[in-house]
């Protein structure tokens, strides 16, 4: 099963704080935006205002291949944290969503 969370401006991975492991993205970010006091219109402005606040969407893969979907440029914490991720023969596929 996939592995996926967010990677704040800090490059620290985000996951869900309650609830079972393997949440999607979509409850990790509702629980980050409510402890910002930022409440989504829909599914879609959660992405919307993870990646406002910095935050990087990562899917780590059974294959191997890692999902890298941003929509501002990374910090030099995230670019370690994937470059760490790199130098361990992972494969980074990047999605840039310039907004």
């Amino acid at each position: 099963m996939a592995e996926r969370y967010f990677l704040n401006k800090a490059g620290v991975k985000t996951a869900r704080m309650q609830g079972p492991p393997g949440a999607g993205h979509i409850d990790i970010g509702r629980e980050v935006l409510a402890r910002e006091g930022i409440v989504p219109f829909n599914n879609g402005d959660v992405y919307t205002q993870m990646f406002l606040l910095g935050f990087v969407r990562i899917v780590e893969h059974d294959s191997g291949s890692i999902e890298v979907e941003h929509a501002r440029p990374l910090t030099t914490p995230q670019r370690r944290f994937l470059k760490a991720l790199e130098d361990c023969g992972r494969k980074l596929d990047y999605v840039s969503l310039k907004r």
